[in-house]
């Protein structure tokens, strides 16, 4: 699991593989164009707001495990500066191609991380540092879709927010989204760290676990 200032808990392992075989499907089919399933919205605490929590849309990435991070990383880099010389559309196939091969394997991929890279100034950004403690809800409703595992779902993992501005795991998000969206250079990177996932479709409040 990435090291971070807080501890972490590993996710449900069919959520991860969801997460995972989520992400090759889009790269696959759609070259690419996030699904709903990876674009959680983060309820952080936010005081003046009724009731109290604020709710944001983010579409969020996956770490590779802690012994790959800095392997990955470089591949990422690599690739940007390599391809980037020759124009957007070429990085950005280049960098669909090394996706495919990059989301062959659960096991490939921190149990316990979720990230995602945001402006260093929106209010999801202040209130985190205010007060780590949050909830990403991953909400599906898609009956008859094509994409996989994402029919009826609606899962909340409880977290704890970590905002970064350097460090490895800001690197590998950075120079991951750099493939495909430039240079974020007015960015920070958030670190969710996994505490505890609940199912609650329709009313429930369910734990889930392994």
């Amino acid at each position: 699991m990435a090291k971070g200032k807080f501890d972490s808990r590993p996710m449900p392992a069919e959520f991860l593989e969801w997460q995972v075989k989520l992400r090759a499907w889009t790269v696959q089919e759609r070259k690419g164009v996030p699904h709903v399933g990876v674009a959680p919205l983060v309820l952080a605490r936010q005081p003046g707001v009724d009731p109290g929590v604020s709710a944001h849309s983010v579409v969020c990435g996956l770490l590779p495990r802690p012994d790959l991070l800095d392997t990955k990383t470089k591949e990422f880099r690599s690739l940007y500066e390599s391809a980037s010389p020759e124009g957007s559309q070429i990085l950005y196939d280049r960098g669909i191609a090394y996706l495919r091969r990059y989301y062959a394997a659960v096991e490939d991929f921190d149990p316990a991380s979720i990230t995602t890279l945001v402006q260093k100034d929106t209010a999801l950004v202040k209130a985190l540092r205010a007060s780590p403690e949050c909830a990403l809800v991953f909400h599906v409703f898609e009956i008859g879709g094509k994409a996989p595992g994402a029919a009826m779902r609606t899962q909340q993992l409880a977290c704890r927010a970590e905002v970064l501005s350097e460090g490895p795991v800001y690197d590998n998000v950075f120079w991951h989204n750099a493939l495909f969206h430039g240079l974020a250079d007015d960015g920070v990177v958030v670190h969710f760290h996994h505490e505890r996932s609940l199912d609650t479709r329709f009313g429930r409040l369910e734990p889930l676990r392994d």
